[in-house]
């Protein structure tokens, strides 16, 4: 044992051992070159998000539509397996409530057919009918959402053919047609190809509802003179124009100090204008008009009364105002008259349409072969001989009817 003072500067000695020096801090990251990539495990996808159609994605969660209005995004989630033509309806359904509309039950065939009207009001020539037959609809259909009416086709063709027991199936088939209009205005026509299941009526063939020329001007020689009914059929029987497109005829749409004196009317049922030529007693019934201003609509029904009490005047059976439209082309076809430029006279699209009102005439066939039969008989010309060039010592001859 050791006596040796200690001095009081020293520390004091223990007998555990000394603790370890501390390790260094790992960098929490490392630099880019020394990073090793993750190894994807062989079920992970690559993409997260995979189109399959415009605006509908599939991911591993499902599906989604995404929908961008005015700057707003929206995005609608599926289950898997969803059908397709349900996610575009919803996705349709989203986009129509991000635009502005109007307060209440948005998206009904009833709050849509207001909007439908409004936005074909200056487009459609027969307006009135329109209304009436998406009124029509509305009675029946208004509480449905435009957008599911595709889901109860079975109704809507039970209410078609209920209305084709007491009306014609041109009738039926307007009223099919403007519903399937409303929904390809408002939603596209994607949605629209959704109602292709929607029955359609053939049409029997037309019945000829055209009458000899001096007939009308028969009976149109027994109407008051002077009458805005006498100047606007009279002008109809050198038109043919439709009574629609008459009342909409305005002062500046008469054009008769022109070369060849013409009146301005909406070609077809599509607004679109043309032009008329006036010719003799078609210029006379423009200036007579014009000098009464027979402006505006009429109602074919109170003119078919008068056309009615001038039959029996003159002795001849009655007529209605269409069949002098009728008639008109008609008398167009078999004056020699092209199906094309009776076509594009009354602005029709189809030319099935024209042949309804101008169908083939026997006695036309039978002058077409009677000029036949004529130049059968003519001589027939001699061809002589022409020569025409002169090329690398060969001369070129053409045998021609002088």
């Amino acid at each position: 044992m050791s006596l040796t003072p200690r001095n009081n500067d020293e520390p004091e000695a223990t007998e555990t051992a000394a603790a370890p020096a501390p390790r260094p801090k790992r960098r929490a990251a490392q630099s880019a070159t020394s990073r090793k990539p993750k190894a994807k495990t062989p079920g992970q996808a690559v993409r997260r998000r995979v189109r399959i159609a415009e605006g509908v994605y599939k991911d591993r969660y499902g599906l989604a539509a995404t929908v961008k209005v005015n700057g707003i995004q929206r995005e609608l989630r599926f289950p898997p397996g969803t059908p397709l033509r349900t996610i575009r309806a919803r996705r349709d359904e989203l986009r129509a409530s991000l635009r502005t509309l109007p307060t209440g039950e948005r998206h009904t065939l009833a709050h849509d057919a207001e909007r439908y009207l409004q936005q074909v009001g200056s487009e459609l020539v027969s307006m009135a009918d329109r209304r009436h037959h998406i009124g029509l609809w509305v009675q029946r259909f208004g509480h449905l959402r435009t957008l599911a009416l595709s889901q109860h086709i079975a109704l809507l063709n039970d209410q078609l053919h209920r209305w084709r027991e007491t009306l014609s199936a041109s009738a039926c088939n307007h009223r099919r047609n403007a519903l399937t209009n409303l929904v390809k205005v408002l939603y596209g026509r994607r949605a629209a190809a959704d109602l292709i299941d929607l029955v359609r009526f053939a049409q029997p063939p037309p019945k000829p509802r055209w009458l000899e020329r001096s007939h009308i001007a028969a009976v149109l020689a027994q109407l008051t003179p002077g009458s805005k009914t006498v100047v606007r059929l009279h002008l109809m029987h050198w038109t043919g124009m439709r009574p629609s497109q008459m009342g909409r005829l305005r002062p500046e749409d008469f054009r008769l100090d022109e070369p060849t004196p013409f009146v301005v009317v909406p070609r077809g049922k599509g607004g679109r204008l043309a032009a008329i030529p006036l010719v003799g007693e078609g210029l006379e019934a423009a200036r007579d008009f014009t000098a009464i201003r027979a402006y505006g609509s009429w109602s074919c029904a109170s003119a078919n009364k008068a056309l009615e009490r001038a039959a029996r005047k003159a002795g001849r059976p009655a007529f209605t105002v269409y069949q002098i439209r009728h008639s008109f082309a008609t008398g167009l076809r078999r004056t020699g008259s092209d199906v094309a430029d009776i076509q594009d006279l009354y602005g029709h699209t189809d030319p099935e349409t024209t042949m309804i009102y101008a169908p083939p005439q026997l006695q036309k066939h039978a002058a077409a072969i009677e000029r036949l039969e004529r130049a059968d008989r003519s001589p027939v010309p001699v061809a002589r001989p022409i020569r025409l060039a002169e090329t690398a010592g060969r001369d070129f001859e053409s045998s021609v009817s002088r």
